[in-house]
């Protein structure tokens, strides 16, 4: 055999280029030779395969037109869900611009001359005989109002921001931790970003201004020279809530804190008093995020030297250093009012005043305590 097959009607020479061997293979007898063979009706019937046809729809390729209508939807979708969020309004809320650093106002009191302050020896109750002795101890006496709903906040919103306000004011007052120095970082995590960083460079820093006092923020004694008695601490608080016109809540809190403590290896206890007014703003970006601005903290401690490094710590004048009545022993207002007068010139009086008013009142750092707490 040669190998190689042989037309139908035998060997058809060829030139002597070579293109003999093709035209042999695929000359038309070749072809007309080939067996071919199209399927009829009932055939692709029975195997399911019928002729190929390019399905169109509306004019359109049925491919594209899927690829078309896909598109249209995710448009609509998209379309739809930024209608909706402009509907609700607060939903979509971008966070509010920063608005300055709370404003911190301190004012130290010091004892009058002649002012003999309570002491209270081992194992008695360092509030007896005071007005503290019948307060709240600790997050109790923070009372909240009740309040309903307001123009563009519901009652439980309303209720929500009175809450964040106290985990607040918890967390700078009432967490003995943050008495012995440490930082009160559950009451930092409430407060927006920048305000943060202000609280940190606070504590950081301490400087004796009205932006970057760690003591204009919380209650912070020096845990080398001041002990705080484990009894809670006694206090007397309020807040009021308002919606102001550009839909902020306004949450005010005036509270009078009460502390029982004493020299570091001393066994008489006195009693400190901070009093303190907040004012924090909340809007619905804070109460989706739980944090909060503080606008200002107003506050006067006693008994307290006029001294610059208050700044880091509280500086308490205790009985054992300013002189102690007996233990349980209290001086009447009328008793603490003379020696007031003393101090200061005869006929003088303390004028009253409103914490949260930066007037004359809080227009000094240092001011005399009249009445012995």
């Amino acid at each position: 055999m040669s190998g190689r097959g042989e037309p139908p009607e035998g060997s058809r020479g060829g030139g002597p280029d070579g293109d003999d061997e093709f035209q042999a293979v695929f000359d038309e007898s070749f072809v007309s030779a080939a067996v071919l063979h199209e399927p009829s009706a009932q055939e692709r019937m029975r195997t399911g395969k019928g002729p190929r046809q390019l399905r169109r729809v509306f004019g359109m390729p049925a491919a594209a037109f899927q690829i078309g209508v896909l598109m249209l939807s995710v448009v609509l979708l998209l379309a739809g869900a930024l209608y909706l969020g402009a509907r609700r309004g607060g939903g979509t809320a971008a966070p509010r611009a920063a608005s300055g650093p709370a404003v911190l106002v301190r004012v130290s009191l010091v004892p009058a001359q002649g002012l003999v302050l309570v002491a209270t020896g081992p194992g008695g109750d360092p509030f007896a005989g005071s007005a503290a002795a019948a307060w709240s101890d600790g997050r109790a006496g923070i009372v909240l109002p009740q309040h309903g709903d307001t123009a563009h906040f519901s009652a439980a919103q309303v209720r929500e921001a009175l809450e964040q306000m106290r985990d607040f004011v918890y967390g700078t007052q009432l967490d003995p931790e943050v008495w012995g120095g440490m930082r009160p970082w559950s009451a930092a995590l409430r407060l927006e970003t920048d305000q943060h960083a202000q609280l940190t460079a606070s504590y950081d820093h301490p400087v004796d201004d009205d932006v970057h006092s760690a003591t204009g923020w919380a209650t912070r004694f020096d845990p080398a020279q001041i002990a705080v008695a484990d009894t809670k601490v006694r206090v007397s608080a309020a807040a009021t809530v308002a919606e102001t016109d550009d839909e902020e809540l306004i949450v005010t809190v005036d509270g009078v804190f009460v502390y029982a403590v004493k020299a570091v290896g001393g066994d008489t206890w006195s009693r400190f008093v901070v009093h303190r007014a907040w004012e924090f703003q909340v809007d619905r970006h804070g109460l989706r995020t739980g944090t909060m601005r503080v606008r200002r903290i107003v506050t006067i401690a006693a008994p307290q030297a006029c001294t610059a490094d208050t700044a880091a710590f509280f500086r308490p004048v205790t009985a054992t250093t300013a002189g102690a009545a007996a233990p349980g022993a209290v001086q009447t207002a009328t008793e603490a009012t003379t020696a007031a007068a003393t101090a200061t010139g005869a006929g003088a009086t303390v004028e009253p005043y409103d914490p949260l008013v930066l007037g004359t009142a809080t227009a000094t750092t240092c001011g005399v305590l009249a009445v012995a707490v």
